[in-house]
């Protein structure tokens, strides 16, 4: 009788033991831009291959031109569009072989959820929010409020990183104001 118990009894134990949720550091990330247009640009990885991704403030650039990394003197070249959403593209790019701190990881369908802690991630700085409303309808950003106010400036198409997957989820689109942001939305990166 007790050979049995035991078992069960670890068994019970190791059930009502919730594990804490992983948890990733955001990146220091240093997005790419244009120097005639407002916005961001970043690199990111999925399924081994890697992509330009953008908000479409950015879209109307065509294949061939040219973006840059700060304190980089060669461009990263826009290739095809191979993926359009409500407000985001992807883009295939050439140029200088990608390192590792440049590329983001990017994972499919994330389940996103109110009081999701999300960071901005822009020339190095970690812009730190918290989402606060779902999409509904034909509506397709979600919401975000952040812990302070931050220039918004330019910063659409900047990657959002959710730290509890260790991934970017979509880009920064909206902001309710220029200098002093602290409410506004972005769109989920979908790829199938």
């Amino acid at each position: 009788m007790l050979r049995l118990l035991f078992p069960l009894t670890l068994l019970v134990s190791s059930c009502g033991e919730e594990s804490a949720p992983a948890y990733a550091e955001p990146p220091e990330y240093q997005t790419l831009h244009h120097p005639k247009f407002k916005g961001a640009f970043f690199q990111m990885e999925h399924d081994g291959e890697q992509y330009l991704v953008c908000s479409i403030h950015q879209a109307h650039l065509k294949p061939g031109a040219k973006v840059f990394r700060p304190g980089r003197k060669e461009p990263v070249i826009i290739g095809q569009r191979i993926h359009k959403q409500q407000d985001l593209h992807l883009w295939t790019f050439e140029g200088p072989p990608v390192k590792s701190a440049d590329l983001l990881k990017y994972q499919a369908d994330p389940e996103i959820r109110i009081d999701d802690r999300i960071f901005f991630l822009n020339q190095g700085k970690k812009i730190a929010a918290t989402v606060v409303a779902l999409p509904q309808g034909e509506q397709f950003r979600h919401s975000y409020k952040t812990d302070k106010p931050f220039a918004a400036n330019g910063l659409s198409g900047s990657p959002v990183f959710l730290p509890r997957t260790g991934s970017v989820i979509g880009v920064l689109q909206t902001a309710n104001d220029k200098n002093k942001a602290t409410f506004g939305g972005f769109e989920l990166l979908k790829l199938d």
